[in-house]
């Protein structure tokens, strides 16, 4: 928020008194929003993938009610893909209040703390009771608590995991695998689990030559996860796609952004990566010649967003970070606009249409029309289709108890735009975009650079 407010003159007079404005008070700090100006459209509920209703979650914080706020099904059941953020009028994120909600202690002083509840169990329900039909009891707790952890680390995981391609892969495929998953894991028996590729992204870089002579300088790639460790290709795409438009690659010195701790709530894994990542970034752009660029919405934006508010004491550097960060198609959008754009496409002739899904947070944070316009730049008869959260939303549909919504959240509209379209080409730019369509469908899918690289000279 900036500027004051009638929030902070409220607070200024509750200041002294301990009470629920000074619990609002840290909440609103801890999220950076501005409860009051949301005035209950409702258009955040109505256009809740998953059925939730984020505005009776600000309700109860504009009534001052903290536990009330807390004990609702909805602060704990978001996947926080932050389309109510993206539908408010207002600008207010409900995504990150929950957030907030979620983790409001670590930010109170003690005497607050009662007003919402012990961490890790809201006022009046517990959380176990708040995670939907597949985690209830003790044993419920203790499964959600692991398998939070478990997701939490999954990249350093698939990262040993990849030393030992193709036995890592043959494990996770042996009869009753996802059974055991299921049952003590709490990860659904229908979803498969993402297989390692043989190659991994650096290593391929490693010994690449590249195809362009590097004549416009450098842009530093931010490799994610899923790009080193699964989808390789995606990443010899964006390195292909960057050096034929004239640019020399160079990779981030990075481990994982943290996006799946920030996920499932594992803030001491968040900011180990973010204490890690943040000063290397920083000597990598500190000169501000180079551009950090990232194919994969979540894992790039969480540098020019969540990165911002990890670590205080690199706030700087972070901000700095951020100011040279963009997704892929920001940058080569930004270079068209300036007529920099150094990329000769094929004869568009014989190519079928595409229809392009924006990721959640690219709505949210950036623009999904970027892509489309590079996809018709390129020669490609593309459309955004009109669709919201796929529905997958990183680990949440995973979750044995959110399987069903998640499959309910694509079929609200995604899955029917698609099955109408059996002629097109199915585009994307999230990770877990890919894998809800290719699950739920079984429909071919190709990133965004791909295609761009697939159409040029």
């Amino acid at each position: 928020m900036s500027g004051p407010s009638v929030v902070e003159e409220v607070h200024g007079a509750a200041a002294s008194g301990g009470g629920p404005a000074d619990a609002i008070h840290a909440l609103e700090l801890a999220s950076e929003q501005n409860i009051w100006a949301c005035y209950q459209c409702g258009m955040c509920t109505s256009d809740c993938s998953f059925s939730l209703t984020p505005n009776l979650v600000v309700r109860m914080l504009q009534l001052g009610n903290l536990a009330g706020a807390r004990a609702l099904a909805t602060t704990w059941e978001c996947a926080s893909c932050y389309m109510c953020q993206t539908d408010c009028p207002k600008g207010v994120s409900p995504a990150r209040l929950m957030k907030a909600l979620r983790n409001l202690n670590g930010h109170l002083p003690p005497a607050l703390a009662t007003l919402v509840g012990t961490p890790g169990r809201p006022a009046s329900l517990s959380l176990v009771q708040m995670r939907g039909p597949g985690v209830r009891g003790a044993l419920g707790a203790r499964i959600a608590a692991v398998r939070a952890r478990l997701l939490a680390n999954m990249p350093e995981l698939f990262r040993i995991g990849s030393r030992f391609v193709p036995l890592s892969n043959w494990m996770t495929q042996i009869p009753g695998a996802r059974l055991v998953a299921h049952a003590v894991l709490g990860l659904h028996r229908s979803r498969p689990v993402p297989r390692l590729a043989a190659e991994t992204f650096p290593r391929w870089f490693a010994h690449h030559r590249p195809v362009g002579d590097g004549h416009r300088g450098r842009v530093i790639l931010f490799h994610d996860t899923a790009m080193d460790f699964n989808y390789p290709a995606v990443g010899q795409a964006t390195t292909e796609l960057l050096e034929k438009a004239g640019f020399r690659v160079e990779l981030t010195e990075t481990g994982c952004c943290g996006r799946p701790a920030i996920s499932k709530g594992v803030h001491d894994v968040v900011e180990k990566c973010a204490r890690h990542n943040i000063p290397r970034l920083y000597q990598q752009v500190r000169d501000g010649q180079a551009y950090i660029v990232g194919a994969e919405p979540s894992c790039l934006l969480t540098l020019r967003d969540e990165y911002l508010h990890v670590v205080p004491e690199l706030r700087e550097q972070a901000q700095a970070v951020a100011a040279r960060t963009l997704l892929i198609d920001e940058f080569l959008s930004l270079l068209h606009e300036r007529g920099e754009l150094e990329l000769e496409f094929k004869d568009a002739g014989g190519r079928k249409p595409v229809l392009f899904h924006g990721h959640c947070h690219q709505k949210a944070f950036a623009s999904p029309l970027k892509g489309v316009r590079l996809l018709e730049l390129a020669g490609y008869s593309a459309e955004l289709i009109n669709a919201a959260c796929c529905g997958m939303a990183g680990a949440y549909g995973y979750e044995r108890e959110h399987y069903e919504p998640s499959r309910i959240a694509g079929e609200r509209a995604l899955f029917p735009a698609l099955r109408a379209r059996p002629d097109a080409d199915v585009v994307i730019m999230g990770v877990s975009c890919r894998q809800q369509i290719e699950h739920f469908l079984g429909r071919p899918v190709r990133h965004l650079v791909e295609a761009l690289r697939d159409a040029t000279v």
